[in-house]
């Protein structure tokens, strides 16, 4: 049987997903990574006890730039990757992250075991994932009651209103990337394969004036719902960039492992390259710049290897380090 090219084609989707949002709710009405217009709309819908445990644990639930901190990827990252949408998937989350917590991993990894091979991303989800559980069940039993008892609330009282101008934007932007073929030019400008046969962006509108384009795995991110729809294209676009350049990253992660000030210059280099490889996809000025990654620098240097046929993206990075 012979397909056509639409069923070749690797699909960017927006999506508004309950789950998702219901986390990143929980931080910004806590203030914890966001204070904006929605942390004050919403401040009634937990309440002082539950807002002051997350307040309790502010520093280990905040993330920026690469940087995470220890509960992260346990309470807000994978389960947010996961999409759990009801009040019975988090129970069901938080008793399989109990046991595995005490040395019984067999039920976590049974239940989520294709989501846990879908992901490709860091962290791995192995032996260190859950050696490292143990240490924080205390903290996690406690916020576990925060993420179950408001679920329902959130469900009912916030997202009937949320959801809608969310849905709106979806549809209008996935209208947009029908026709720009975005993962089909990173392919042909890298040389190098997407691992995954979508890529799902997940609108969130709790996240304005905080952390933005928050990779949960390899095929799903996190924006800002209200962005600029410009902005969104060029950003989304970019994304899929650092995802399909992860597997150059991830092997420069491991190397520098114990040399955080390296990690720092690395990651920069990192968005740089993948900002440098976008102007080249989308073929026209972007409208965004990563001046906080010293992007001036970074571009400036690949464009100069660019124009002399060196070309492949480990290369660009390692010479351009180098220097």
């Amino acid at each position: 049987m012979i397909f056509g090219r639409q069923d070749r084609v690797k699909e960017i989707k927006l999506i508004a997903e309950l789950g998702t949002n219901y986390i990143f709710h929980l931080l910004a009405v806590a203030k914890n990574n966001y204070d904006n217009s929605y942390s004050r709309k919403y401040a009634s819908s937990i309440s002082n006890k539950h807002r002051e445990i997350l307040q309790k644990f502010k520093e280990r639930l905040n993330f920026a730039n690469g940087n995470a901190g220890d509960l992260v990827e346990y309470l807000i990252f994978f389960p947010a990757y996961l999409g759990l949408n009801s009040q019975n998937d988090l129970e069901r989350y938080f008793g399989l992250i109990k046991k595995a917590a005490h040395g019984r991993p067999e039920g976590f990894i049974k239940e989520y075991r294709e989501k846990i091979s879908e992901r490709k991303w860091l962290p791995k989800i192995d032996d260190r994932w859950f050696e490292m559980l143990h240490e924080k069940l205390e903290e996690i039993e406690m916020l576990k009651e925060v993420y179950i008892d408001n679920f329902t609330t959130y469900k009912n009282l916030v997202w009937p209103y949320e959801f809608p101008q969310m849905k709106k934007k979806a549809d209008r932007l996935n209208e947009k990337l029908k026709g720009l073929n975005l993962i089909e030019k990173w392919e042909k400008v890298t040389g190098k394969s997407f691992k995954a046969k979508k890529y799902e962006i997940v609108l969130v509108s709790a996240i304005e004036g905080g952390p933005n384009a928050n990779s949960l795995g390899y095929s799903k991110n996190v924006f800002y719902s209200e962005s600029e729809s410009s902005f969104m294209i060029d950003f989304i676009s970019h994304e899929v960039g650092t995802h399909i350049l992860s597997d150059v990253a991830f092997e420069f992660f491991q190397a520098l492992s114990t040399k955080p000030e390296k990690m720092a210059e690395f990651y920069g280099a990192y968005e740089c390259i993948a900002q440098f490889f976008n102007s080249l996809v989308l073929n026209r000025e972007l409208s965004y710049d990563l001046k906080q990654f010293n992007s001036e620098r970074y571009i400036s240097a690949f464009r100069e290897l660019y124009s002399v046929g060196i070309n492949a993206p480990k290369e660009l990075l390692m010479k351009t380090l180098e220097t």
